[in-house]
Parts: structure tokens; sequence; C-alpha cells
């Protein structure tokens, strides 16, 4: 593939250059910024028509609402709807009510629970039972096993609602945003009514504490500040006002609409209501999410395919079992051959108990799960999580703990190390100190401190003390340990000197933190942070009232707060005052609207050589890990009252002053490096995805061990090259399809200046090529993405509401280990359930010979229909939901993700559960059935075409060819003790089965015992058979009797067949793989 670019400080400067030209020939001005929500999925729901009145004078919305009667004058005097008014439109328009992201209520969940695919197949059991009773209603043992079943199904369908429920209510934060009630003018007066009974032209009063109810033009605010984490992702609040703006101008970035689910901090309000229910935004993405079909899981499909199977299976051998059985009987006795022939064939070949085991198998898991913090809205998706084969995660957060601490500033062209008065700076090779904070750099920390939304509160609690002590020196240790790779990696000559200072310094402070509590983004915690080593961060704000601001966002990069001097706020002749403008962001983005640079000899307008040493900061801050935010200022004149919006075109943003940047380290969580090992040793793909610039990117992810170092990467030219592992987002929309397949194809990749509509093509390139990916995102722009992805992973954070919303499970501790954690209980629990269901599908034959046996040769039957029930959903159950707790075999997470044509009952599972194990078992079942008989003196042969016509209480003597004689009541006994026989065969032959299946290609010599709970679950197995078998009444109401004691001995027999069969078939599968026959032996 043709080379394009590559990682060059010399490129980088190049590409600035070139922006620098291309700003000077075309000028941008606020009108041109992009929304301040800026993303596809809301532009999907935002029309041109669905948006208008943020562009309307007063005078035109009191025209457009006119029963509002708005008082363009003094819009505090609005009259509002009367009374009748708000009915007629109530009655009309229906209720403000946002329709839930399922749109199902609590018995629609519950229902749908029955069409669980197993669930359906114990309700076909059931039917086919009924059926039987009610052609002939002396079969109250069908009866009383529909009863049986139908309550059964019903208990797990309880089951599986609770824990939906359970998790729904982990995850889902929708409702916590929906207002119940709020204060609305009606006819003059302020009353307060039922948010669901409010209208569209409601005039609605906004004071603190209050959310907004529904979409609101707001026509009067006083100081109002609203919290609109929902939708911008940040928790701090935005000022919003009454004025109107041009056209052309977003909604979004108009900031007079408040919209529904938005609270308001402080100031107070008026709005009209414009848009109601499922009209408001909040509801059109409820609505666009709801829209989406969510995609079936892995897990569901194999289920379908299975339950497919299995019953074409039962009617397939129940319709030769009952042709069979017709041409026998000469075509009579229709409806006994209808029923023995068919219809219990039925029962006998669908696995009763496996519905359950599944259900209490994803409990189990979710339940584990959850204990590491991964909480899943529905049970099934942790086997998806398990398959997959990319695992696309956040730098922030995930790879890092997020506990960013400030380490350098690139400040009047030198490093500082430290408190800008008392660290230390240097060149290439200088050291020297700077003693005192001059003019530039007093900007400097004034900009950190105005541009800057986190907050500082006061705290009585001494508990607070000690943790900032403990975040302290954990700074500390990151600075000590991050300092000694500077300068290419050798340890600075004065390092430990700065270290020292740097203690004494940190603990000078540490009074002062003991009684403040720094809440809001980590970064700008971390920026208020430093200030406060140097001067009073509130002493700085007290000075300067913010009158504008334009937030951050993922399209401009930049955060603008626009300020005025309380203390020097002189008016000049011609009225203006002046006007502070501070601005922080990515550096390149700054720099590109900066137009001098702030040094010792004054602002100094940038030229190429500066360009240069900036660049060459910005990489060498880069290269170690940092995450730079650049900072620029400047002054203007304007009206005192002037009201400044986005689209005023009164700023200006290309003519500040830069001012210089901090670097920020966010060190890597604990381990991250092995969990990122397991991920690679599991043949799983890691993908970082960050807004961070490249060079910061690939520092990090080489650091982590996501990259090994040799790995070619992209930062600026937003081209393509052989082996890139490091891509700029602005590259995406570029990439050919063969480039697509090279990046994707390689282990790890660092996805670097991505934006969340940008990780959304990432995860349909990846889903192109069949790849089975899992996503994380924390906001409603990574909604999208979550929704998807085969599994998206919302990660717990301020406005993740959305992300919630649309994700399939919620991290609530935000480690990339607990991923790893839960791919690895995800690929065990496909693992164990293939055990499971091989156990299980294996005492389907001796159940099956038991009546064929009677319908094809006349023997007595070998097990009651209530024996087999005993068996499927009681004797059986212990061991099968034990295999859930079986440890995964050592090499779990050291092979390749299961394919997407692999299935969970394949041909070869079935061949084994059916040709060998089960024959293997119902052999030894008939025998011990046969040798009960033998032991009284009645051979095989003379048991042939007997069952209709001895063995009941109402039978004739029974006559055997030695001239032996039985009575009906020996011969009942007789034959329960037979049936006894059978049953003990099964069940025991089942206990030592279950060790056999623990393994799928391990020894079980080698694998050993570790699963408790499957010793306990045998011990209660052998405890329930004895209890069927021997009390007197439960013996009677199956059909059993106590049997002579060699019945025992049957089941060692076929444990050791059972036994030399597996450890021979394993074998071949460890060293014979790729053999034809051996893939037959392999499920």
């Amino acid at each position: 593939m043709k080379r394009l670019s590559a990682t060059t400080s010399s490129e980088l400067r190049e590409w600035l250059q070139r922006r620098f030209k291309r700003k000077s020939s075309t000028q941008t001005t606020a009108e041109d910024a992009p929304d301040i929500v800026h993303h596809q999925l809301l532009k999907d729901i935002e029309l041109d028509s669905t948006f208008f009145e943020h562009t309307l004078t007063m005078e035109q919305l009191n025209d457009l609402f006119p029963l509002s009667r708005i008082c363009v004058e003094d819009p505090r005097r609005t009259r509002g709807l009367n009374k009748d008014e708000a009915m007629a439109r109530l009655s009309k328009d229906g209720r403000n009510i946002v329709c839930a992201v399922t749109g199902k209520d609590a018995l629609k969940i519950f229902l749908s629970q029955f069409l669980n695919t197993f669930r359906m197949l114990l309700l076909l059991v059931a039917l086919t039972c009924l059926i039987i009773y009610i052609i002939d209603t002396e079969h109250l043992l069908e009866l009383y096993l529909t009863i049986i079943l139908i309550g059964v199904s019903t208990a797990l369908c309880l089951i599986s609602y609770w824990q939906e429920k359970n998790a729904y209510a982990q995850v889902r934060g929708f409702q916590s945003i929906v207002p119940t009630s709020c204060i609305v003018v009606r006819s003059g007066r302020r009353v307060r009514v039922n948010a669901s009974e409010i209208v569209t032209g409601d005039v609605v009063y906004l004071s603190p504490g209050a959310r907004v109810p529904a979409d609101l033009r707001l026509i009067y605010t006083n100081g109002l500040f609203l919290e609109t984490s929902w939708i911008s992702g940040e928790i701090d609040p935005l000022q919003f006002y009454d004025a109107s703006v041009k056209k052309g101008i977003s909604a979004f970035a108009a900031q007079n609409i408040a919209f529904n689910g938005c609270q308001c901090v402080r100031g107070d309000g008026l709005g009209v209501v414009i848009k109601t229910a499922n009209n408001t935004v909040i509801g059109r993405l409820m609505e666009t999410m709801s829209q989406e079909e969510g995609r079936a899981t892995r897990l569901e499909l194999e289920h379908k395919r299975f339950v497919t199977f299995i019953t074409v299976l039962a009617f397939i051998l129940a319709t030769l079992t009952f042709c069979i059985g017709i041409i026998m009987n000469h075509f009579h006795n229709f409806k006994d051959t209808f029923i023995n022939g068919f219809l219990v064939i039925i029962v006998a070949n669908l696995p009763q108990g496996l519905p359950i085991t599944l259900a209490a198998a994803l409990i189990i898991v979710a339940r584990r799960l959850a204990k590491k913090g991964l909480y899943m809205k529905r049970l099934d998706v942790a086997e998806t999580l398990g398959t997959a084969t990319v695992v696309m995660c956040d730098k922030r957060g995930v790879f890092t703990s997020s506990d960013i601490t400030v380490t350098d500033v690139w400040h009047d062209r030198m490093f500082f190390r430290g408190p800008i008065t008392s660290g230390r700076r240097y060149s290439r090779s200088t050291v020297a100190s700077l003693k005192n904070v001059d003019e530039h750099a007093d900007a400097l920390l004034t900009t950190m401190s105005v541009c800057n939304k986190a907050q500082i509160e006061s705290v009585r609690s001494g508990s607070l003390a000690k943790r900032k002590q403990i975040t302290l020196d954990m700074d500390l240790n990151n600075i000590s340990s991050w300092g000694k790779i500077f300068d290419n990696g050798s340890a600075h000559p004065d390092l430990e000197q700065i270290t020292i200072q740097r203690s004494v310094q940190l603990n000078s402070i540490q009074a002062a933190f003991q009684k403040k509590n720094i809440t809001g983004n980590p970064s700008e915690v971390a920026l208020l942070k430093y200030v406060e080593e140097t001067v009073s961060v509130q002493s700085i704000r007290n000075n300067y009232e913010i009158v504008f601001e334009i937030p951050f966002d993922a399209g401009r990069r930049l955060h603008v707060v626009v300020a005025r001097d309380n203390h020097h706020s002189h008016v000049s002749d011609e009225g203006n005052i002046k006007f502070y403008m501070f601005v922080k962001g990515a550096p390149e983005e700054v720099l590109l609207h900066c137009s001098r640079m702030s040094t010792t000899e004054g602002e100094t307008p940038i030229t190429e050589g500066l360009v240069n040493e900036f660049t060459e900061a910005y990489m060498k801050l880069g290269s170690k890990g940092r995450t730079c935010i650049a900072f620029a200022m400047t002054t203007f004149e304007a009206f005192y009252d002037i009201r400044l919006t986005v689209s005023s075109g009164k700023l200006p943003e290309h003519d500040l002053c830069f001012l210089g940047m901090a670097a920020m380290y966010d060190p890597p969580r604990s381990n991250v490096d092995q969990s990122i090992a397991k991920l690679r040793a599991a043949g799983v793909k890691c993908f970082m995805v960050t807004g961070d610039h490249p060079s910061t990117a690939t520092a990090v992810a080489k650091y982590i061990g996501l990259l090994n170092g040799n790995e070619k990467d992209d930062v600026c030219e937003k081209k393509v090259d052989e082996g890139l592992s490091v891509i700029h987002g602005e590259v995406l929309d570029l990439l050919t399809p063969e480039q697509w397949d090279e990046i994707l194809a390689q282990k790890s990749v660092v996805f670097a200046r991505t934006t969340p509509a940008q990780k959304l093509i990432i995860v349909k390139e990846c889903q192109k090529r069949k790849e089975v990916v899992a996503v994380t995102g924390d906001g409603v722009f990574d909604a999208p993405a979550l929704k998807r992805a085969d599994v998206g992973v919302a990660l717990e954070a301020v406005g993740s509401i959305f992300a919630k919303e649309a994700a399939d499970m919620v991290l609530i501790d935000n480690d990339v280990k607990n991923i790893v954690k839960g791919i690895e209980e995800g690929r065990l629990l496909y693992a164990n359930l293939k055990k499971t269901i091989a156990y299980t599908l294996t005492h389907l034959m001796p159940e099956l010979y038991a009546i064929l046996l009677t319908f094809i040769i006349g023997f007595p039957l070998g097990l009651s229909s209530l024996q087999i029930v005993t068996i499927d959903l009681i004797t059986e159950l212990p061991p099968s939901i034990a295999l859930t707790f079986e440890p995964g075999e050592r090499d779990i997470m050291r092979r390749p993700p299961r394919k997407t044509t692999s299935r969970l009952v394949s041909r070869a599972l079935l061949a084994y559960s059916y040709l060998f194990a089960g024959n293997i078992i119902a052999v030894g079942c008939m025998a011990a059935y046969l040798c009960v008989f033998w032991y009284y003196g009645i051979p095989p042969k003379d048991l042939l075409f007997t069952s209709s016509e001895y063995w009941t209480t109402n039978a004739n003597n029974f006559t055997t060819d030695a001239g032996l004689v039985f009575t009906p009541s020996v011969q009942v006994r007789i034959h329960r003790q037979a049936r006894a026989a059978w049953q003990i065969t099964l069940v025991m032959a089942q206990a030592f089965h279950l060790f056999m299946c623990t393994t799928r290609r391990i020894s079980l010599f080698r694998h050993g015992f570790r699963n408790a709970v499957a010793g306990l679950a045998i011990l209660l197995e052998v405890l329930v058979l004895n209890f069927f078998i021997y009390t007197p009444g439960v013996q009677t109401w199956i059909g059993v009797e106590h049997p002579p004691g060699f019945v025992w001995l049957f089941c060692l027999f076929v444990a050791v067949v059972l036994l030399i069969f597996n450890e021979m078939r394993k074998y071949l599968i460890r060293h014979y793989t790729n053999q034809p026959i051996v893939r037959m032996l392999k499920w």
C-alpha cells in the first residue's frame, strides 16, 4: 500500500503552517461555529421544520401563541392559558408523557418471557400431555404432568421477569430526569400542575431545583442556568437567554430553548411550551432508539436452532414409532397407539429440565458479573460478550483511572515542572528557577481559573482531608515516576531536588485542601489544583463576572468564556467597558485562533519559528503520554449590557494571545497491561478510542502495552500507511475498503482525535468484516455506537442516561479488567452450557428406550411418566445446574473466540449424547431392568409382548415358559422393582457422567475435581433418588418399590465404560485434532 504519512514533528509543523495560511484567507465567524450539541443522532431528529421558535422575536412568538397572552413589553406579566383552553388542548393533543424505550408495561414484559424458545418447549410438552389426557381421561399422570410443567414454566417466567426488572432498575436513569409536576402560569397566576397535563402554549415557570417538563422557548430569564448533562454529557450548568438568534443557527446552539429533562440550577425564567411528549427532543431520542429492533443474541439464535431440531426430531421419531405401531397392531387400537406411540414419544424426546438449567445458568452468571460491577439488561448477552473478537474502549476511565494531575506547563517558550512560581523551568538542556509570577504567568493562571467549570466547595468533614492527602501523595508519586522518562528517557539531574521541593509545596497547601472539595470534570479539577498551589482560585474568580460562555464540544474543541472585571469596569466616553475573553482547548485548535504569543518580552507575533517551538514542545509532551490543554486570551471593548450569542459575530475569536499549555497525566489503571495481555492471548483485538492527540494516545498505548513500539501512526496528514496502528479520526472518511481491511486486521489499533460519530463508523466497518464488536460509551452521542454494536457497554458517568438506555450492559466500575472478566465469563458460560446440554441430552436415550421397548416389543414399561418427570425436573437439575459453577479449563482464555459458524448444539455433541454416552447408559439401564426379572425367574424372552395383558393389578396370572406362575400383585411388585432398577442405574450413571462432562478436551485426571458445588449436587441427587425409591407413599405415587441391592452395581460398570470412552475421546482430540473421525468426537 502506498505510504502516505508518519508521525513526525515536521509534518505537524507543516500542517499547522498550512492551516494558518488557510485561516488568513478564509476567516470564519461565530456564525460558523458548530452546534454546542453536534452529533448525527441529534441531527437525525432535528429537522429544519422541527425547531424554528428560537429564531422568533417576542412579537412573533406572541402571534404564534396568541392564547398564551405573552406580554411583549414585560414577559413577567404574561398571563398564559386559562383552564378551559388548557383542558381543550389536553383532550386534543393528549398527555405530556414520554414513552419509555422498551414501550412495554409490566404485564407485557412478563408475558414476553413465555416466548423464550426453551419455555415454549416446556409448554409444547405440557400441551402434548394435556392432549393425552383429553383423549383418554384415565391418563391422570399426564394431567398431573401438564399442571407441573405449566407451573414450572410460569415460575421460570416469573424469575426471568424479576431478573429483567432488577437489571433495568440498575441501568436505567431515563425516568429520573422526567419531572412529575411543574409550575405554570394560568390566567395570570402561578399554579402547580401534574407535568403530564401541560400542553403546547402553556407558560412554565422555572426556579432552582425544577426540571424542565417539556421543550420550552424561553421568554424571560434572570441569570438562568440549566444543567443539561443528559444531552451534553457535562454536569456543569449552562446559561440560557431569552433573546432570539439568526436563522440558520441550530436550536441546540441558540441557548434560548430549554429541553425537556434539563434542571434549573440557579436563576429563574419563563418559557412557553413548544413541544410535548414524544415530540420533544428526549421523546424523539427515545422513539429513535425504540424503533431500532435489537438484534437477537447468538445464544438466542442457538436456542432457536436447537429447539427447532429437537422438536423436529421428536416428531420424526414419534411419527416413525406411530407407523410401526399401527402396522404391528394391524391398524387396530388407534387411540392407544397414538397416545403411546406418538404423544408419549414426543414427551420423552423433549428435555423438560433443560429450560430450567439454562435459566439458572444465566442468572448465576449475571449475579457473578454484577459482583464485578457489570449489569446486564438481557441475561443471554453475556455469552455474546464471550464471543467478542474486537473490544473497543475509551481511553479515559477504562484504560486510565481519571485521577488527573498537571505535571508540566509550557509557558514563555519554556517548560515548567511544578507550580509556576517555585517550580523548575527548562529548555532542552538548561534548568532555571522562576521566583515571581509575572504578568503573563498571571494571565495563564487566570485563564485556568475562570475558563473552568470545576467548583471548589467548602466541607466540614475531616475525612475529606485524609482523602485529599492520599490524592496529593498519588500526584507526587505520579510526577516522580513519570518525570524519569523525560528528556529521551533519562532522569533529569535535578529531578530529586525537584521532587523534594514538590513534596514541600504539596504539604504546604495541604491545610488549604483539607477544607475544600473540588468537583467537576477531572481535567478541570486538575487545573484548579495546579492553580491552588500558587494562588487562591476563588480570589481570582471573585474579580470576574462571566457574561457569556461556549462550552467545549468534540467538533469545536474549544471552551470560550467572556467575562468582565468586577473591580475595574470603567466606562469609556463611548459607553464601552473592557471584556476579557478566555479560551482553552486542543493546543492545535487554540493556536489557530491566535495571532500572537505571550513571552517575557511581551506579546510577540506568531512566526514560523514560534510554530516550530510550539510543535516540538507539543510533540515532546505528547510522546510522554501527557494530554495537553492550551490557553489563550484577549480583551475587547463593548457596551456594558451587550448580549453576546454564538451568532453575534462580536467575539474576536481569531485575535487571541497564546498563553501556554498544561500537560496532564492520567495514570493507567493498575494491571491494565495484564488485562490487555489477556485479551491478546485470547485472540481478541483491542482498540483504543480517544479524543487525545495521536502523540499522546500513542505514548499511553505503548506504556500500557497496547502497542509494542514498532507501529507506525498518523497524526495530522489524515492519511494511511502500511502497518498503521494509530489513526487520526479525520482520516476515517478517506479510507478505502482495502485500507480498512489492513487496519482492522491488526491486533491493536488506536483511534485518536475521534468523535462519537466516528466511533459508530468504526463499529460498522468492523461488523462488515464479520467481527463481533463490544464497545464502551458514556454519553448520548455514544448511543448509536452502543446500539449498533454486538455488545454495548455503558460506562457509569455523568450524562450516561441515554448510553445506558442504548447499551446491553452497564459497567459500574469502569475498568478494562472487568470487561476481560466479562469475556471470560461469557466463554465459560458457553463452554458450561455445552457441557450441560451434553450431560442433559444423554439421559433422553435411556428414557426413550424405556418407552420403545414397551411399544415395539411389548416389554413392561421401563419408566412411568412421573418417573421421567422426577428425573428431568428434580434429580437431574442440581447436577446440571452445578456445571454452571465449573471453573474454566486452563486454556479457556488462550483460545481464539469461537467462530460464527460454530454451534452450541453441534452434530458431534448430538452424536455423543444420543449415539455414544446415551446408548451406553441405556444398555446399562436395560441390563439392570432385565436382571430384576431374571432374579425372580423371568427371562427376557418371556417378557415379549406382555405389556398389554400383564403387570397391572387387574391382570391375569402370568406363567413363564419354565412354569413359574405370578399373581397380579406379584407382577406389579416385580415390575415396580424393575422400574426402580432402571431409574437407579440411569440417575447414578449420570452422577458419574457429570464429572466426565467437566472437560471437553483435557483429561479428567489432569483437570481434577475443582467444583465443590458439583459434589454437593451429586449428594443431593443421591438423597432425592433414595427418597423417591425407598419412601413409602412416594414410591407408590411414582410406581416403584425398593429393588434388590445388586442393581446398584450396574451404574459402576456403566461409569467405567463411560470413563474409558471419554478418556480415549479426549486423547484423540488433543493429539489428532484434524482427523475427520476425531472431528465427529469433538464437541
